[in-house]
């Protein structure tokens, strides 16, 4: 973290007095801790910051909202927000773990409205979009970018600050279980425990909590379950109509894209949910060892990181299903002619 970063960033929020944080659509766990953690630090530099995103609040992350200025992006919120002028009433837009101004759906509109804007992300396809762009890839987490921000910065990190940037950096790293868990994310979590977060509580919370409902989807969903080349690659479906009967909105089935790549044996696992808009699917690509999704991701115009990536694609499940698994293979193709070659 270089000087010069810290200083613009402090220049950035010293000059702010109405300050908007944001992140990206179909919000998770790392987008909710990192923005909770800067709304809580800048309430107590006497600033008046709100959260304002382009999504539900998952129901297990309900509980950091509690007391905040968080809101979503409705056409009733742009219209009692346009009396604020021309920058909707913002002086400064902090955008957290989104790759782009398009992923922050409706809430563009605001960052886009001539304000300086900060972006903080740790997105391989990271793209520079803000006055001041804080992209580390080989962080774990935005949370964990965060983290170290508010250290350099001396911002005192209280028990909520920590709560929320704990609950940032378990989501990200699936239980610190993912490879893009390392030492320097083990001694930040160590710190944020010392300053008051509580891993029993945030673990009760966050996966011991489910829903009767949320049970079910899981068993539907389980039974969709296919396998392909070899038993590499498992797909799993999320129709809207299972959704429905389970009683469980799709924000609230993101954890889902893990099951298939849990399987054994399994190297890339794909969840599939149809989405609102007809003949829309989203993807979620899943790779335990080896396979680079985020490049598959790409090329179907999404993106993410080597082991975790997404996209959306037109088409029916089956049709979505058919193109994602074509592409896998074609991998797997070229690997084992690679092999052969070399052999």
């Amino acid at each position: 973290m270089n000087t010069e970063t810290i200083e613009k960033l402090k220049e950035l929020i010293d000059g702010s007095k109405r300050p908007l944080i944001t992140a990206h659509i179909r919000l998770d766990g790392d987008a909710m801790g990192s923005q909770l953690a800067f709304y809580y630090a800048l309430k107590a530099m006497g600033k008046e910051p709100c959260i304002i995103n382009d999504s539900n609040i998952p129901r297990v992350y309900k509980f950091l909202v509690e007391g905040v200025d968080a809101r979503r992006w409705t056409p009733d919120t742009k219209t009692s927000l346009s009396a604020g002028g021309k920058s909707y009433g913002f002086d400064l837009a902090i955008v957290v773990d989104t790759p782009g101004a398009d992923r922050t759906g409706g809430v563009q509109q605001i960052i886009s409205s001539g304000m300086p804007v900060i972006s903080i992300d740790h997105h391989v396809c990271g793209c520079s979009f803000g006055d001041l762009n804080i992209i580390e890839t080989e962080k774990c987490s935005t949370g964990e970018i965060v983290f170290d921000l508010f250290r350099h910065m001396n911002i005192e990190i209280t028990p909520k600050i920590a709560e929320a940037l704990y609950v940032a950096i378990i989501t990200d790293t699936g239980r610190f279980m993912h490879r893009n868990t390392t030492s320097d994310t083990l001694r930040a979590a160590a710190h944020l425990i010392d300053c008051g977060a509580d891993p029993t509580d945030i673990g009760q919370r966050l996966y011991k909590a489910n829903t009767y409902g949320y049970i079910q989807l899981q068993s539907m969903a389980t039974k969709t379950l296919s396998f392909h080349y070899d038993k590499k690659i498992a797909c799993m479906w999320l129709t809207k109509e299972m959704m429905r009967d389970a009683h469980t909105p799709p924000i609230d089935t993101q954890d889902f894209a893990d099951i298939p790549s849990s399987i054994e044996g399994v190297e890339v696992g794909v969840l599939l949910r149809e989405l609102g808009a007809k003949n829309m699917v989203k993807v979620s690509l899943r790779s335990r060892d080896g396979i680079d999704v985020n490049k598959i991701a790409n090329d179907f115009g999404g993106g993410g990181h080597r082991r975790a990536a997404g996209c959306e694609l037109e088409g029916s499940i089956q049709e979505v299903q058919d193109r994602v698994v074509k592409a896998v293979s074609k991998i797997y193709e070229s690997l084992e002619k690679e092999q052969k070659v070399l052999a």
